[in-house]
């Protein structure tokens, strides 16, 4: 079976989680994958925002996605990761049959007319695989087929340090994620630094495409570090502590819990807040610690600061989790079968 996958950047978090990191495991169950990666990144937008040059980018994209999609006939199916085209239903509906819309977001509540636009798009595509049950309930309305695929976590790379390397460091708080994500970190913003007020000893440290700016932090106890995959498995490993906090709306109850796994994977607890997959994920072990206000932030940061044991017990339970339910091979195999019914052998 021939696959053209279809994603929107390099580096983009959902392409290289949903998609690209299962091309070895999908090859070795006889599924060859073909990213096509979009020229054009969705959300780029031209340095000046005059309307010839936003006029520009936006007949540029979709001319630049066709020789791709033409591309797609060689193949067997199209796995098509989000949407083209950021907001609008557009040329998938040109790709190879049977088609796969991989959806880790509330993409239906990106802007005013999302909504519409993606309900058209899953009412044209085979099947959704949906990164967690609110996405999937909301496309269940939409598209006749829909299946609940959780994001994996490789666990060969998203690994611990050896004890002996993490001796004697300060404690460390760490957070992860793009631009897009920096307004959820905020939230955890003044119950960091009460916390770190507290504690002289502790560090916090970001990895991220900008940095943020969190002016309510000790500056000299704070770091940044600009994102790679290398440095974020580094930083990550290098932390006592993960957080996750979400805005509760309805983008922040659709996230897939990515951050919550790769720090189990790492075996460090985290601090999330409690909605959506990241409830759900702390129900199935004592991964970690919920918080919903600033209150419940600082006395969660407080528990395991004084409780290393504790935290560490957290720690090897949320990387056995992610071994067996989260795991880039575990994932993978989900997704073949899916495939295979859908296309065939």
């Amino acid at each position: 079976m021939k696959v053209a996958a279809f994603s929107c950047g390099w580096n983009y978090t959902s392409a290289r989680f949903r998609v690209r990191q299962f091309i070895p495991d999908l090859a070795e169950d006889d599924i060859e994958v073909r990213e096509y990666i979009a020229p054009i990144y969705k959300h780029h937008e031209p340095r000046w925002h005059n309307p010839v040059w936003m006029g520009a980018v936006r007949i540029a994209r979709p001319v630049a996605l066709m020789p791709s999609v033409i591309a797609s006939h060689r193949h067997d199916a199209s796995w098509i990761q989000k949407e083209m085209i950021w907001g609008r239903d557009s040329l998938e509906r040109f790709t190879k049959g049977p088609r796969f819309l991989d959806v880790d977001d509330a993409i239906w509540a990106e802007t005013d007319r999302s909504e519409a636009t993606m309900a058209s798009l899953a009412s044209r595509v085979d099947v959704v695989l949906a990164g967690n049950e609110r996405i999937a309930e909301w496309f269940s309305a939409h598209a006749r087929d829909v299946r609940i695929l959780y994001t994996a976590v490789d666990v060969d790379l998203f690994a611990p340090l050896p004890a002996a390397q993490v001796k004697d460091r300060p404690f460390t708080v760490v957070w992860t994620g793009q631009k897009v994500t920096l307004q959820h970190l905020q939230l955890a913003e003044p119950a960091l630094a009460e916390f770190m007020t507290r504690h002289p000893d502790v560090r916090f440290q970001s990895i991220s495409d900008v940095r943020p700016q969190l002016t309510r932090l000790p500056e000299d106890r704070v770091t940044w570090y600009p994102w790679s995959p290398g440095v974020e498995v580094a930083r990550l490993q290098d932390a006592d502590v993960g957080i996750m906090p979400l805005i509760d709306n309805e983008n922040g109850r659709a996230k897939c819990a990515f951050k919550m796994l790769q720090y189990m994977g790492c075996a460090i607890p985290s601090i999330v807040t409690p909605i959506g997959l990241n409830r759900d994920v702390l129900a199935m072990g004592d991964v970690g610690l919920g918080a919903s206000n600033t209150a419940e932030w600082v006395t969660a940061l407080e528990e395991l600061y004084r409780d290393r044991d504790r935290a560490h017990a957290m720690g090897a339970e949320g990387r056995r989790i992610a071994i067996e339910k989260f795991a880039r091979p575990v994932i993978a195999r989900d997704i073949a079968v899916i495939f295979k019914e859908v296309v065939g052998e």
